[in-house]
């Protein structure tokens, strides 16, 4: 039986892509690591298959890493040859001994037209008496694969063609492996690429605390949840009808971040039965979850569909006197005004800012329009610009609330290989860590924050972080922004970010212009000719403005060349 706890389990050191099995030396880490953290989560004949696998000779263990990191799970035994594996067939035959795949699989004339060649299909056919010409399409010879007698089920290949020159293997571990993928990764949309074929060792990670409290996967039932609300999201992918994947969808979880999977997987199942054009259904599914994006589609169904508009105008009336994020207010404000149309009721129009306005007339030189604007913007050498967008206020947050954002909590961390917390873009982000979150922001209030964040960039340089992209917060600009930005204009740009990080990371102004005279600085959003502002480009503009912080936005022309 597997160690529960080794060295390498514990440290899971990458191999280098300079050692060919690499990819079998790293899947063998991440074997160790997860029956290290997560041995009380697999049964006993999951942490058997485990150990057999460890216990194979190499050129086998090597040969089925190569199989588990492929797409699919049955293979041509002609295309399972590689440079480092010596004997590729007794590698098969240990494997085929050991359990690990079944060496003559049923398959049906479907998978049996997916994996061979059109030349070998013709072949095929004609070994069964079929006169096909051989300029005959391949769809063709699908459907005369469809005629042949041995069509109706599932058979194995030297049935179907006995003078096959391959053979083919099929994994019989799988469910293990994908078990074992959820357990590292926390998800099932990234594959074993990701870490096994990929090399690490050139990037720093933060060290996160992995002790059994902060586990995102509690117990076996969490990880069974995830896979039941997995299959029921490949359903849906599939076009499946509802019908069939409504009885697939769990009811509520008591694990947080399995219950926001499943709201978000509920959400997309009202959005397929409204494009179906079952609208009592849509409705139902939108009414009972807590998204926000449900709230505004709910009520979008129902200004086109309900007979009762002024009891959807109280309704929208009522929910808006509860906290909802900006967007969604601007959303639902927007669908109230249409609706109070309609019944003949004022519309009150929303309070718009009277946004600063540069105009600019430039020459077109082939650079991006924010470069060419941020060249004439800096003209004059005492303005020191940089094309910040998204970065600068990101990355200067992810420098003050690093500790934060790596603080172990249930559901953060999953593997040592993380830029940032798995739930940072989750609605329950502020709210798991809100004393932490207070404390940091105290710091804009004392002054302490330059010390905090100068630190943290000379301690954590280079370190990978979901918040900062390290190429554009270099130090001249951090210095720049410390000395030159008001702690209450850092304090107003943080606690927006804050409120919704996976929306608000986005929209912020293109340039940063510093004055080295005055000591000040200016925010430039960047409008090309046709383009306008989005609704969260303006809510940071406005939110911006409300708060005193200088901003401006550049429209620009390009200039009628001779």
């Amino acid at each position: 039986m597997l160690e529960q706890a080794t060295p390498s389990a514990n440290s899971l050191a990458p191999a280098s892509l300079d050692d060919p099995l690499y990819y079998l030396k790293n899947l063998q880490a991440v074997v160790r690591w997860v029956t290290a953290h997560h041995h009380d989560l697999l049964n006993a004949e999951e942490l058997e298959v485990l150990h057999r696998f460890l216990q194979l000779a190499m050129p086998a263990q090597a040969l089925l890493a190569r199989m588990i990191i492929r797409k699919g799970e049955i293979f041509r035994s002609d295309k399972l040859e590689y440079q480092e594996i010596l004997s590729s067939q007794s590698a098969l035959d240990e494997l085929g001994q050991q359990g690990f795949i079944d060496t003559k699989p049923q398959i049906s004339i479907e998978q049996l037209y997916q994996h061979c060649r059109r030349d070998e299909l013709l072949n095929l056919l004609h070994a069964t008496g079929s006169t096909l010409p051989k300029s005959a399409k391949k769809s063709e010879l699908l459907s005369a694969l469809k005629a042949l007698e041995l069509a109706a089920g599932a058979n194995s290949l030297d049935r179907w063609w006995p003078a096959a020159p391959f053979s083919l293997v099929s994994l019989q571990c799988m469910a293990v492996f994908d078990r074992l993928r959820l357990m590292f990764f926390g998800n099932l949309h990234q594959d074993w690429s990701e870490f096994v074929l990929t090399e690490l060792g050139h990037q720093s990670y933060e060290t996160v605390a992995f002790e059994p409290q902060f586990r995102a996967f509690a117990s076996r039932e969490d990880i069974d949840n995830y896979l039941a609300l997995h299959h029921c999201q490949t359903a849906l992918q599939e076009a499946t009808e509802i019908s069939t994947i409504l009885p697939l969808l769990l009811s509520q979880l008591s694990n947080p971040w399995l219950e926001y999977r499943r709201q978000r997987l509920e959400f997309q199942i009202a959005q397929q039965a409204e494009r179906a054009g079952d609208i009592p259904l849509a409705i139902e599914l939108y009414t009972g979850n807590v998204l926000d994006e449900a709230k505004v589609r709910l009520y979008r169904v129902l200004e086109k569909n309900s007979d009762d508009i002024a009891a959807v105008i109280h309704d929208i009336e009522q929910d808006l006197q509860i906290t909802f994020r900006l967007e969604t207010r601007i959303h639902l404000q927007r669908i109230l005004r249409r609706l109070s149309g309609k019944v003949g009721k004022p519309r009150s129009q929303p309070k718009r800012q009277t946004l600063p306005l540069i105009e600019l007339s430039l020459c077109e030189t082939g650079q991006r329009v924010e470069f060419a604007t941020l060249e004439a913007l800096t003209k004059e050498g005492y303005l020191q610009g940089f094309y910040t967008e998204n970065w600068l206020f990101t990355g200067l947050l992810g420098l003050l609330f690093w500790p934060v954002l790596f603080e172990p909590l249930p559901g953060a961390f999953f593997h040592p290989f993380q830029a940032g917390p798995a739930d940072l873009y989750r609605p329950d982000f502020g709210a798991r860590r809100q004393r932490q979150i207070e404390a940091r922001l105290a710091t804009l209030d004392s002054g302490e924050y330059r010390v905090l964040i100068k630190k943290c960039w000379q301690e954590k340089f280079g370190i990978a972080c979901s918040l900062v992209h390290w190429p554009v917060i270099s130090e001249t600009l951090l210095d720049l922004a410390l000395a030159t930005i008001p702690a209450a204009h850092l304090k107003t740009i943080f606690t927006h970010l804050l409120a919704d990080l996976r929306n608000h990371r986005r929209g912020m102004p293109d340039l940063c212009v510093f004055d080295r005279r005055q000591q000040s600085y200016k925010l430039i959003e960047v409008k090309g000719p046709g383009d306008r502002l989005q609704d969260h480009q303006t809510l940071w503009i406005e939110t911006m403005i409300n708060a005193g912080i200088p901003i401006a936005v550049a429209q620009v022309q390009w200039q009628a060349t001779q």
